[in-house]
């Protein structure tokens, strides 16, 4: 019997996981009665209790544990003035072109190419091209761009040549009409992303909660997107949850200053960079922290890695940028971004507003006096828009990430008739993730019921806060097997020794060792582990 097991390789796992979610309620097609729509799920009983789950994870991790971090939880459509001054209605394009033979429908990097960098390339061509309001020679387009790269891209679903048409411009903002329609309708625009409405209500935010710079602005909520080919399960849908920081540091201007003056600010947060730190030392604390969440997550080191995007391939208002990729079961794929964005959303909002979102920084201004600057300098100082470093990671993506690295396969003994073993799959969720803490297993019927001590047992922990499940039905062995497969980390087996000595099992999901505790210390038992995982 192994109990170590192995996590099933490439494709195979994709597929697998899909199964499973179907199966057992994490995931379904959203309108699968009606043949689904492509791009939108939904999430079944264990799958919105994961996700709640991640979610809370995430918020203790970014803004509970932090007094310079607040939350915020805007509106999903916003007025097409805030989409323009972020730069989506005139420039959150992709280049769409179709396949003339099998009338499929991708975006031009998603061709099949020999390399990631020959895709960028073709796409870069692709909105240059388009930009330059080229003409509609298909025979020119794709001849200009076997030039650039050496060859004609494929067919990603075939993996052979095909005639496409030439590029046309996609918009991916899902388009909304507000109120009544014809003249006094109102244009807007569900969210393509959650921190546009983070900027938008900056100074609502910073006023109301009494934060200083630095400080951030955290939001959980649903984001928009017209994917051309949404792909890959829940990697990329039309319909998905943002977890966004918006941090807010002094820009490099006024640190410099503070810093040339020798003057030593001690309002910090220990454990932080300090007030007169760059804005670049912001930037590295952030990207460590995620590394730790990750870590405390539980994620594997061997299938998380950085990528560094080079300046060339920087935003125009971007300082530096990294993305923490991640091993899915369709290989490498972008889980989380960390982004230094200066100080160009403010600017923008302000610009287009006509709302000032500069902040008068009190703290800087007693310093930089203090040292001995001129009042009218150090105001000029003093007063600015902050700089913003930004954490972005999709929900969806962090769930199937956790679910790639959770699934595992191991023989198990099972009584099946003409079988000495079987296939186990288990998922080893972190406690803190799974969807059911723990499931309390009358051994037979004849321990259950609403008036047994099984019953009352499972009452008790529901009451600690606890996430539990009372299954009755069935063998035990096959209950055993359902708890693995969700991920459950606890069985409490209520047998018929419990009714003389007050005890029941616990089995350990992972290891399957047993141990015997008191009914009146389970609850104790099952809380520290929890909170220790």
């Amino acid at each position: 019997m192994s109990t170590h097991g192995q996590q099933v390789s490439s494709m195979e796992l994709m597929d697998k996981l899909v199964t499973l979610c179907k199966r057992r309620g994490f995931v379904f097609a959203n309108s699968e009665v009606y043949s689904g729509l492509s791009g939108f799920w939904d999430y079944g009983p264990l799958g919105v209790e994961m996700k709640k789950n991640l979610e809370r994870f995430w918020w203790d991790f970014m803004v509970r544990r932090r007094d310079n971090v607040v939350g915020l939880d805007s509106a999903c459509i916003g007025p097409e003035s805030v989409w323009t001054a972020s730069g989506h209605v005139g420039a959150f394009n992709d280049a769409l072109i179709d396949d003339k033979n099998s009338k499929e429908r991708f975006r031009i990097d998603q061709l099949r190419y020999e390399s990631e960098a020959d895709a960028e390339a073709a796409e870069l061509y692709a909105l240059t091209w388009l930009n330059a309001g080229s003409n509609g020679d298909e025979t020119a387009f794709w001849d200009g761009l076997k030039e650039q790269i050496g060859y004609y891209p494929l067919n990603p679903t075939t993996g052979k040549a095909s005639r496409f048409t030439v590029p046309r411009q996609f918009n991916l903002m899902f388009r909304q009409q507000i109120g009544a329609t014809g003249d006094a309708g109102q244009v807007g625009y569900l969210r393509a992303e959650t921190c546009q409405p983070i900027f938008v209500d900056f100074d609502n935010v910073r006023i109301t909660s009494r934060q200083k710079v630095p400080f951030g602005i955290c939001q959980v909520g649903k984001a928009f997107r017209n994917e051309i080919n949404p792909r890959n399960f829940l990697f990329r849908a039309r319909e998905f949850e943002q977890m966004e920081l918006e941090f807010f540091v002094r820009p490099d201007e006024l640190t410099q200053k503070l810093q040339e003056l020798g003057a030593a600010d001690e309002s910090g947060v220990p454990g932080q960079p300090g007030g007169t730190a760059p804005t670049m030392d912001w930037y590295q604390f952030w990207f460590s922290e995620r590394q730790t969440f990750y870590r405390e997550l539980g994620l594997p080191e061997d299938k998380l890695r950085v990528h560094e995007h080079p300046p060339e391939k920087l935003a125009h208002y971007a300082k530096a940028a990294l993305d923490f990729e991640f091993e899915f079961p369709f290989g490498w794929g972008e889980l989380e971004g960390v982004h230094h964005r200066g100080s160009f959303d403010l600017a923008q909002h302000q610009k287009h507003s006509g709302k000032s979102f500069e902040v008068f920084d009190d703290d800087a201004m007693a310093l930089l006096t203090g040292s001995g600057m001129d009042k009218a300098e150090a105001k000029v100082l003093a007063t600015y828009l902050p700089a913003c470093i930004e954490t972005s990671v999709g929900l969806g993506r962090m769930f199937l990430a956790v679910l790639t690295a959770a699934y595992f396969e191991d023989e198990q003994d099972t009584k099946h008739e003409g079988k000495a073993t079987d296939i186990r799959i288990v998922l080893r969720l972190h406690p803190r993730i799974a969807p059911v803490t723990a499931a309390v297993l009358p051994l037979s019927k004849k321990l259950s019921g609403p008036d047994s001590k099984a019953y009352a047992l499972y009452r008790e922990l529901q009451d600690a806060g606890l996430s539990v499940e009372f299954d009755d039905a069935g063998s035990i062995g096959k209950r055993y097997r359902r708890l693995d497969e969700i991920g459950t980390p606890w069985c409490l087996t209520y047998d018929f020794e419990s009714e003389e000595d007050a005890a029941v099992t616990i089995r350990d999901r992972d290891s399957l060792s047993q141990e015997r505790v008191p009914i009146a210390e389970v609850a104790d038992w099952l809380l520290k582990r929890y909170r220790e995982a």
